[in-house]
């Protein structure tokens, strides 16, 4: 910018807009210059609208958005990741008003989408979340609370022992509930929730976790080498690892979907060499993934084990699922940049102009105050 050039030389918005870029205004905007200016120069109720951006902290990004609409700037003037992250918060901020305007609730409520959020919630002592889209952790010492799941959202229950919700009067609605243990749950009083079950160890009768954890010590002293390949064919269907399946990571070109398993730490030394280097993906045509996705968003990986070099290994990985039957994992070197863009999301809007224009000519006739997170 040049240093000698001074906001208030300019008498229109017109002229701001030829001789500053949104670069250039935005710090004028933050230091409160440009809402001067507009006062100053009779745009008052554009000054009201950067004041009110400002106070509800707007990112630098919707802020930018704002300036092209006060100043009549093509939205094209932002940058790509700008331009996302608007994307992103416009979609996020329609969801929010969609769900909170279903709720007829007179309970204090909230709508999250990280756990962080979560925490926040509850601090604020909010009775009624909405979780959206993610995968959280609850409090169940904290009661008096309904959790509505929205997006295919899922909750890790990672608990040892029986859990009671309904004594710790705690609702769960349309939720995925993934349970690490076979212990048991209560959950009357909660209504449309999906039980996924963590606890299996192994498929079938065969093998004992006692054969599993033998084979992973090794060959035993003076064990033949022929003796040892025998039992390491026997190992089939052994829980070794996790993996959450996201929507954007589903790739429609490939029609698959990539992920990244948690794998489980005892089963490092066999797994390493697939483990390594490499991704793992699952062919699924979209009608199958929606549905994988919409039933058991979190599965458990499954390997049958072999013999090779006088060292266990893995043989295959593949998940055992209720919706599909048996799924097999794919090993690939890399996952190409493609399969991560917000064009190929299954279910999101994907980022666009599209999206921003239509939200942005609620500027016309609304504050923005309703945006900020």
């Amino acid at each position: 910018m040049d240093e000698s050039k001074s906001l208030f030389e300019f008498h229109s918005k017109r002229e701001v807009a030829e001789n500053f870029s949104l670069d250039e205004l935005l710090p004028f905007a933050r230091e409160n210059n440009l809402q001067e200016w507009l006062a100053e120069n009779f745009y008052s109720f554009e000054a009201r609208k950067v004041t009110s951006a400002i106070n509800n902290k707007l990112s630098d990004a919707e802020l930018k958005l704002l300036l092209c609409k006060i100043f009549d700037m093509p939205p094209e003037n932002l940058s790509a990741d700008e331009l996302a992250e608007i994307s992103e918060t416009v979609e996020k901020n329609h969801r929010r008003e969609l769900f909170m305007k279903k709720s007829s609730d007179d309970r204090k409520s909230a709508f999250v989408e990280t756990q962080g959020e979560l925490v926040r919630a509850l601090n604020s002592d909010a009775k009624l979340i909405y979780l959206c889209g993610g995968e959280f952790r609850i409090p169940l010492e904290r009661g008096g609370v309904t959790y509505i799941g929205c997006e295919n959202a899922i909750i890790d229950l990672d608990e040892e022992d029986f859990i009671d919700l309904d004594a710790s009067d705690i609702i769960l609605e349309d939720l995925q509930v993934y349970l690490r243990h076979s212990n048991g749950l209560r959950a009357d009083k909660s209504k449309d929730i999906k039980i996924l079950d963590g606890s299996k160890k192994i498929l079938g009768e065969r093998p004992t976790l006692k054969e599993i954890f033998d084979i992973l010590r090794g060959r035993k002293p003076f064990e033949p080498p022929e003796n040892f390949k025998t039992r390491s064919e026997n190992i089939r269907g052994a829980a070794v690892g996790l993996t959450l399946l996201e929507e954007k990571n589903y790739d429609f070109d490939a029609a698959q979907f990539d992920f990244r398993p948690q794998w489980d730490f005892e089963y490092i030394s066999a797994l390493k060499n697939f483990v390594v280097g490499k991704n793992f993906s699952v062919k699924l045509a979209p009608q199958d993934a929606e549905n994988l996705y919409g039933n058991e968003r979190k599965l458990q990986i499954f390997a049958d084990f072999t013999y090779h070099g006088g060292k266990l290994t893995i043989l295959n990985l593949y998940f055992d699922t209720k919706t599909l039957g048996r799924v097999e994992i794919e090993i690939t070197e890399k996952i190409s940049s493609a399969s991560f863009t917000g064009s190929s999301c299954m279910f999101g809007l994907g980022y666009g102009l599209d999206i921003i224009t239509a939200y942005d000519m609620r500027f016309e006739h609304e504050s923005i105050s309703h945006v900020a997170n």
